[in-house]
Parts: structure tokens; sequence; C-alpha cells
């Protein structure tokens, strides 16, 4: 069975944390999906290292949010906000294993954001991580792109809501990515019932019957009620929105809708 799929079972959640709302809105969502799967929760926080390196010359600045006065930026002054940004997510964790039984542990490591994540997600089931940063947009942040672009493993993405919104909705095109994908619509219902949707594609590259890519889809739903929509290539963004959008269950051929679909998405390898 191919590594990515959720029968892999390396049985924990990796969620990527900055004390960012949008990271906060991921640990909210991983810890529902842990409890779920009944899977350990692991919070991740990376002490970028590029941010420490600048503390080494002399031009690099900062200017205080209150004051705008600028100053020079200090190696001891990072390493403290480190440590308190730490402290603030270890409590935020705490508080949401008390909603979401669930068993957890906070990882601080320091590096390269991106190596870092990518390193933690290898053998997790999924990771866990917020669309952006500690910007207030709702665009995809340049971590998120990054990992979305290189990771080998599944991604949940959150917006500020922090939870996954009904109906979940999964595209499938008869690839084994898009079977992957529908792998996890069964497990994430398993234990949870809840409205279940499948986007049947015709690709030009894969010429199909919709009878047989339904009938492939049913084959790995089993006897989950599914509503069937079909479209052409091009109209899955439009489906999507026409029907009250919900959680996206992705297979990675689909990659460019993560910027486009601003709800939760699971990204499936």
């Amino acid at each position: 069975m191919n590594e990515a799929t959720p029968q892999r079972q390396s049985r924990r959640i990796v969620v990527a944390l900055d004390a960012s709302s949008y990271s906060l809105a991921a640990l909210r969502a991983a810890a529902e999906v842990a409890a779920l799967l009944d899977v350990d929760l692991e919070g991740l926080f990376i002490e970028d290292i590029n941010i420490l390196r600048l503390c080494g010359y002399p031009f690099t600045q900062e200017i205080g949010s209150y004051t705008g006065a600028s100053r020079h930026l200090e190696n001891a002054a990072v390493e403290r906000q480190l440590r308190t940004l730490a402290a603030v997510i270890q409590q935020a964790m705490s508080q949401v294993a008390l909603k979401t039984p669930v068993r957890w542990s906070l990882q601080v490591r320091r590096g390269p954001v991106i190596d870092e994540l990518l390193a933690a997600a290898q053998d997790a089931d999924l990771m866990s991580l917020g669309r952006s940063g500690q910007g207030r947009r709702n665009t995809l942040g340049s971590t998120a792109s990054a990992l979305v672009q290189k990771s080998q493993r599944p991604l949940l993405l959150l917006g500020k809501d922090g939870a996954l919104v009904d109906p979940l909705t999964a595209v499938y095109t008869g690839s084994t990515t898009s079977q992957r994908a529908l792998q996890w619509l069964a497990t994430l219902t398993q234990y949870n019932p809840r409205p279940v949707r499948v986007i049947l594609v015709v690709r030009p590259d894969m010429p199909r019957a919709i009878p047989e890519l339904e009938a492939e889809a049913r084959a790995i739903l089993g006897d989950l009620p599914v509503e069937f929509f079909t479209v052409r290539y091009g109209n899955v963004l439009m489906t999507l929105h026409a029907h009250n959008g919900g959680t996206l269950v992705l297979p990675n051929e689909y990659t460019a809708l993560v910027a486009e679909h601003p709800g939760p998405i699971i990204l499936v390898p």
C-alpha cells in the first residue's frame, strides 16, 4: 500500500505552530482529526535560524510596534521572544487538549523552517498548518506554499476558523492520488458520519466513462452515502463553490486549486 494513505498508521499528526491565529486554527483542527483517528498530536515550533543569523549583522534593525523607533536586532532579545512564543504555544496546546481529549506533545526545533517542517512530516500521518502566518490575510503564505509544493505527506491547510467544514468533498479522476484522496474521505467519516460529496472529473489525458469513475469511487467508499457531481477538467473550483464549498480533499495533481479555495483543504500526495 502506498505510504501516503492514512492506513500507513505512523500514528501521529504534526501541527506547525507559530502562535498566529492561523496556526492556532490549524491546532484546533489537528486535535479534532487526532481524536477522531486516535493518534498522537505533536505540536512543532521552529525557531527560525535565519532570524538568529541576522542578529550577527550590524546593519540589522527592528522597528518597535508601538513606538516606531528602530534599534539593533539583538540576539538576546530574539532568544527571549522565542522562549515566550514557545510558552504561549504550550499553553494553547494544553487548552485545546482540555476541550478535545488527545495525547499531545510539543517539540521545539531550531533550523531553516521549511526544512524542519518537511523532516517532521516524513513519518507523520498528516501535517496541519495555517494557510498564512502572522499576517491578516487569507491568501496562501510562503511557508504553506513551499510545503504544498514539496511535501510527500498529506497536508491539512486551515484558515482562521480552525475546523473541518461540512460537506467533505473529494475530487476523483481515477488516478492513484485521487484514490488515496477517497481513502482519506472514508477514514474521516468512519467514526463521525458527515455529509460527503465526490466530484468526478473527466480529464483530457485520462478519458474515462462517468459510470466507470462512479463505480470505482463507490468501491473505495463502501456503503458511505455519497452525492456525486460530474465536471470537465477545468470546472472543479466553479462546481465546488456552486455547491457550498466545505472541506476539500484534494489529490495533489490539483495543487493549483489550493490557493483558490479559502476553506479547509486536505492535500493528498
